[in-house]
């Protein structure tokens, strides 16, 4: 759906992949990759080809903005996110259907067990927030020493500076994760 979804988008758009590339900072390799159903981006990427096409990360997953009202309001009942999986993490978006979000709430499962799992610690504007559910979860980032978090502990942080969650246990960890993007907000 997100191959699909981001060529409809770049096309609707007129851009190159070549523009999209300069627009994103994302490769034109990888950009033929994602369109082609080849690569599950990571969700930098994403956010990162959301900012690219000036769209929202929700649009990215299908979900088309509505007019916005004066009262705001999303209901997502259980489990009735759209999700979307890498190798490290699966992310329930929820509350998609809301256009123009300061920021994205996801409910994620966190799969990777090491940091060795990702090519490099990820990175992207905006600030996020971590609140575990059930789990453990070690969070390493750029400039601190590695933490590990349990059920009802949080972390807040600056998504600029690399960062990667990993399940500190022998289960998938969950989580609460929240987003912002300042290019949205």
């Amino acid at each position: 759906m997100l191959a699909s979804t981001m060529k409809r988008l770049r096309t609707a758009a007129r851009l190159t992949l070549q523009q999209l590339s300069e627009r994103s900072g994302v490769s034109v390799s990888t950009l033929s990759k994602i369109e082609n159903g080849q690569l599950s981006p990571t969700y930098e990427k994403i956010a990162a080809l959301a900012s690219g096409l000036g769209v929202e990360v929700g649009e990215l997953f299908g979900q088309v903005p509505k007019p916005t009202p004066l009262g705001r309001r999303s209901i997502t009942k259980a489990g009735s996110g759209v999700v979307y999986e890498t190798d490290q993490y699966r992310y329930e978006a929820v509350n998609a259907d809301l256009p123009n979000k300061r920021f994205v709430p996801l409910v994620a499962t966190i799969k990777a067990r090491s940091t060795q799992e990702f090519n490099e610690l990820p990175r992207h504007d905006g600030e996020e927030f971590i609140y575990v559910l059930e789990g453990e979860v070690t969070v390493h980032t750029d400039f601190y020493t590695p933490f590990t978090l349990s059920r009802g502990d949080s972390c807040y942080f600056d998504s600029t500076m690399g960062h990667a969650c990993v399940s500190a246990g022998d289960d998938d960890a969950r989580v609460l994760w929240v987003s912002s993007h300042t290019s949205f907000a």
